[in-house]
């Protein structure tokens, strides 16, 4: 398979997957795309056990969501969901969350927006010390909707769930591990080597074993599948507040006119700041 925006390296029964959108890793409709693509791959493919997703650039796992693709959808009905109450990122994530194989994300750098509510439906999370998470939207006038607000909720609780997502500014990986949004943050040097030793340890599991754990959890959690569409409804009505609101279309414009480029992303919340201090 070739793909424009995934790298891909299948080593027995472990897929590793490298995202790769230059020049800073932004979560394009491409790369959406090609994620779905892969899903049918891995659902026809039992032999692959193990998938781990990291990123080509050493700054960014995901540094968000393409404002130029996120204005485009907006205003372009074919691109939307074929479901009115679940978005394609929703979709996307529950897609990869209903997946066989045991799904890690290994991150180091910044994870935000669209990028961080990917992983939050991947199965487990691993960061360095030195990486970063946070979600953006509330400082441009809108939301996570992307499964995003509903899975922090879920993860961290109401108190902290509020602090993330409206404080709008980065978290260490060690805050990030204190309020459940990761397994574990791991020293600069060591990330690599921790996945490496689980993976190679989850994938001596057989398919059956893993099933097995996967219908306990699925009971646990069933009472929860209800109220988690829900929420991800009151996701896509926010957006759409937001999408027909002066402050969203204000700092989207602002955050375009400045530019997507990794002097701006490198402290995203700081840029923020600036944007709507002017506007």
């Amino acid at each position: 398979m070739n793909f424009q925006t995934l790298s891909l390296r299948e080593t027995g029964a472990v897929l590793e997957i490298t995202l790769k959108n230059p020049p800073i890793n932004l979560m394009s409709a491409k790369m959406v795309e090609e994620l779905f693509q892969l899903t049918g791959y891995l659902i026809n493919n039992r032999d692959i056990r193990v998938v781990v997703i990291d990123s080509a650039d050493p700054d960014f796992f995901v540094a968000h969501f393409d404002l130029e693709d996120l204005e485009s959808s907006a205003s372009d009905p074919s691109k939307a969901s074929r479901y009115p109450d679940i978005n394609v990122l929703q979709s996307l994530g529950l897609s990869w969350q209903n997946l066989p194989q045991v799904k890690i994300a290994k991150v180091d750098g910044r994870c935000r927006g669209g990028g961080f509510e990917f992983i939050l439906a991947l199965d487990m999370r691993f960061a360095s010390a030195s990486s970063l998470f946070c979600f953006p939207e509330a400082s441009a006038g809108f939301l996570a909707s992307g499964g995003g607000t509903t899975r922090v909720a879920l993860a961290a609780g109401p108190a902290r769930g509020l602090e993330v997502l409206l404080s709008a500014r980065d978290f260490t990986a060690a805050e990030a591990e204190r309020y459940g949004l990761i397994n574990r943050c791991l020293p600069d040097g060591e990330l690599d080597a921790y996945v490496a030793d689980l993976v190679e340890r989850v994938a001596r599991r057989s398919p059956e074993v893993v099933g097995m754990h996967r219908a306990v959890f699925g009971q646990a959690f069933s009472p929860v599948v209800e109220p988690l569409f829900a929420a991800m409804t009151a996701e896509n009505d926010g957006m759409r507040a937001g999408l027909a609101g002066t402050e969203m279309q204000a700092a989207m414009a602002a955050h375009l006119k400045l530019g997507q480029t990794r002097e701006v992303e490198l402290d995203l919340p700081a840029s923020m700041t600036t944007l709507t201090a002017k506007n």
